[in-house]
């Protein structure tokens, strides 16, 4: 961590945009245009035609008060570099390339095949989406999402890999542990949770793997050197806050009332357009399950449900001999 310049890594996750599937369209994948999806067009100047997928995924919100909140150290240290980072399949690209537009000066996708995410393990050499290396490469220009891709090519529609993936907070946690094992960074930021998942704990498994500090739901956040400390305060239970000094290396979650972020600006917007988007065979990276269903099995139904009736005192004089009746309180 001795380097000159600040290095700051972003992590970020492509959720399912609200408003692209409703749950009378068909269940899920099912998009509110019906039959009626956007196709892709000749865009201007060759710009990729945007796919379906444009329209059925975003950035994680909490994901992009993050990224803002390093945009905003980046303007304050200028010599600051950003790195944004996703876990998950191909599509994955798309919220890569919007942190580019926001600012981001590097994105790095670890690609999870969908039959990786849904736990039928990492593919084979003869899969689709298979490699043998882990060091980043460049997109091709016949990739999809790549800003050299044809603009005629056919929309992509969500099929049976939807929902994006199947892995836990531990797994996801864990693959970026293992690509960050050979990698430094004076800062790592995260949403506090995903708006799909809402589990909030990958950014502390994160913290936890790598051996950093962890602040987490950090709603204040001030630097007075690039190599820290940093000063936060976090949002807790009732809307207390509690302020802590952390030393650089350290991992924060962010939360969304920290600011509100940006519009990309269009210089970056076309400068994202031909920039490289690092893919990293993620097969190598996931972890050993710690855990394995070993089996399942359906319990007989013995509920039963029970009206208390007539005035209030009668009903808590109901309720009271229901208690009693099954050890529930003391006679």
């Amino acid at each position: 961590m001795g380097s000159k310049s600040m290095n700051i890594l972003v992590c970020i996750k492509q959720i399912l945009a609200p408003e692209a599937v409703s749950e009378g369209s068909g269940g899920p994948g099912g998009s509110v245009w019906g039959n009626d999806a956007p196709t892709a067009k000749e865009g201007p100047r060759n710009f990729p035609a945007p796919s379906f997928a444009d329209y059925c995924y975003r950035m994680n919100p909490y994901d992009e008060h993050a990224l803002e909140e390093a945009l905003r150290i980046r303007e304050q240290f200028p010599e600051a570099k950003i790195d944004a980072l996703a876990v998950g399949p191909d599509r994955c690209r798309r919220v890569l390339r919007r942190a580019l537009e926001m600012g981001a000066d590097r994105a790095v996708l670890l690609q999870v095949t969908p039959a990786a995410a849904g736990g039928s393990g990492p593919p084979s050499s003869g899969e689709a989406g298979a490699t043998h290396s882990q060091e980043p490469r460049p997109m091709s220009s016949g990739e999809p999402g790549s800003p050299h891709a044809r603009s005629d090519s056919k929309p992509t529609r969500p099929g049976s890999s939807f929902p994006p993936s199947a892995l836990t907070p531990y797994e996801t946690a864990a693959i970026i542990a293992a690509y960050l094992r050979d990698k430094s960074y004076d800062l790592i930021l995260a949403g506090v949770m995903a708006e799909d998942g809402m589990a909030g704990q990958t950014g502390q498994l994160l913290a936890e793997l790598l051996g950093l500090p962890c602040a987490t739901a950090v709603i204040s956040l001030r630097l007075l050197s690039p190599h820290g400390p940093v000063y936060v305060e976090r949002e807790e239970d009732g809307g207390e806050r509690s302020a802590y000094e952390i030393a650089l290396p350290a991992l924060l979650t962010i939360q969304s009332g920290i600011n509100r972020p940006r519009y990309p600006a269009l210089s970056h917007v076309l400068r994202a357009r031909t920039q490289e988007i690092a893919i990293v065979a993620a097969a190598g990276l996931r972890p050993v399950p710690r855990e394995r269903i070993v089996s399942c099995r359906r319990r007989g139904s013995s509920s039963q449900c029970v009206f208390l009736t007539g005035p209030l005192p009668e009903q808590a004089r109901q309720f009271l001999d229901f208690c009693r009746a099954r050890g529930f309180l003391n006679a």
